[in-house]
């Protein structure tokens, strides 16, 4: 069983994208003999079919970069299909993207967590100088749970709309991860983040670029996220 990551979801209309792909096994990246791409639009019809992609050097990463002219247009919800050969045998994993006016950026540094718990630099793990690995799960979360609600993350546009919810999000991903059994210090604290993130989404409203334009108007400003359902 292989861990597959892509490292961004988010293509940015009229640009090349950027695609980074790196394969996890017993927790150490692997390197693939071969591997090839394949783009779909939201309608699944290929952009770029069976393409080879780069594969780094002595580490493993697998790089392609869609051109420009693929990413003309606004899309959700499109696909990468990559097929992968580690050890001769064929893998394949499946990715969605988004092509968006503008990408949508986590607000939070390092500095910023130790502003909030300043203990927190030396309970991290040997070897270890930041907490930025947490950061960025956290805030791919995040985005993932506004989307469960039927919202596009990257209409939000400006990311610090969301700086508190990544925060206490990174802060429940530390915990738990430092929680050795249920008496522990770090358990309660990690129940008490994980509430007050789940209170604090409930309760979140925001700034929304809803019609795409690349703007917020009027008539779409204080949109709740936390209460709404999917939408067509």
């Amino acid at each position: 069983m292989h861990t597959v990551k892509l490292a961004e979801d988010q293509a940015v209309k009229g640009l090349d994208y950027a695609i980074e792909i790196k394969v996890y096994g017993e927790g150490t990246q692997l390197i693939p003999s071969s591997a090839a791409i394949t783009v779909k639009d939201p309608n699944g019809k290929a952009q770029v079919e069976n393409q080879s992609m780069a594969i780094e050097d002595g580490v493993g990463t697998l790089t392609y970069t869609l051109s420009s002219t693929h990413t003309a247009g606004l899309w959700e919800n499109a696909i990468i299909e990559v097929s992968y050969v580690v050890s001769s045998v064929t893998y394949k994993v499946v990715f969605f993207f988004d092509v968006v006016l503008c990408q949508l950026v986590p607000a939070v540094i390092d500095d910023d967590l130790k502003n909030y718990f300043p203990d927190l630099a030396a309970e991290i793990w040997t070897g270890e100088s930041n907490y930025d690995e947490q950061i960025q799960e956290a805030f791919k979360i995040v985005k993932r749970d506004i989307k469960a609600k039927g919202r596009r993350p990257a209409m939000l546009i400006d990311g610090s709309q969301v700086r508190e919810l990544v925060i206490l999000k990174t802060f429940e991903t530390i915990f738990f991860c430092f929680a050795k059994d249920e008496s522990s210090i770090w358990w309660f604290r990690f129940q008490e983040t994980k509430k007050a993130y789940a209170d604090r989404f409930a309760k979140l409203v925001i700034k929304y670029d809803e019609d795409e334009s690349g703007t917020v108007e009027e008539d779409e400003e204080a949109e709740p996220v936390g209460q709404v359902t999917m939408r067509r």
